[in-house]
């Protein structure tokens, strides 16, 4: 796992746009209309490609990332990873043997809970849910960390939300990052994160 802050490295996006995406990488970025989605952007392509670099030992800019038919970012070389990014948190898992997903959200307020707990949350994660409220978790809290968990174990399985039905998730492997995001946010006083890593 590796972990990045956007805000850390606002100072250095033309230099990491330069040094490290690709020539189709550095292409997209006027596309973006704010100067911190930009940011994020390059921020999160950057750390891939630094850390993918010192694996493959091929420098940033040459790494040929490709994508799946479902949209999934992959390397020739069979290196599995995955990246999530919310707020200025970005996520990097990475896997030698089995295809990985990693997802991690802000903690905030989930508009209507309800509604998305019933249109996309199995029975057993729902029953997950009830769980965490009745230890006292907010309706928002427990929602995170079962979307999560969710999209982690979709994601390792290289499908979008959008591929939830036909999706073998109790195959996935998946495991909550609470201790590691609780250290992680304990460096920007004011941010928490929920997260996890699912391996397929």
């Amino acid at each position: 796992m590796w972990f990045a802050w956007v805000g850390d490295h606002a100072r250095e996006v033309e230099r990491f746009s330069r040094d490290y995406l690709s020539v189709e990488e550095s292409s997209r970025l006027p596309q973006y209309r704010s100067r911190a989605a930009a940011e994020r952007y390059v921020v999160t392509r950057s750390l891939v490609r630094i850390v993918l670099s010192a694996q493959l030992g091929i420098a940033p800019r040459e790494i040929p990332v490709s994508r799946t038919d479902m949209g999934k970012p992959v390397v020739a070389e069979g290196v599995h990873f995955n990246v999530s990014h919310s707020g200025d948190l970005i996520l990097l898992a990475l896997c030698a043997e089995r295809a990985v997903g990693v997802d991690v959200e802000r903690k905030r307020d989930v508009g209507k809970v309800q509604s998305l707990t019933a249109r996309w949350l199995t029975d057993g994660e729902r029953g997950s849910f009830d769980r965490l409220r009745s230890l006292g978790a907010t309706e928002s809290e427990a929602f995170l960390r079962i979307w999560s968990l969710k999209e982690a174990r979709l994601k390792a399985l290289g499908v979008g939300i959008s591929g939830v039905l036909g999706a073998e998730q109790r195959s996935v492997d998946a495991i909550p990052l609470d201790s590691l995001l609780d250290s992680l946010a304990g460096e920007h006083v004011g941010q928490g994160y929920v997260g996890a890593v699912a391996f397929a």
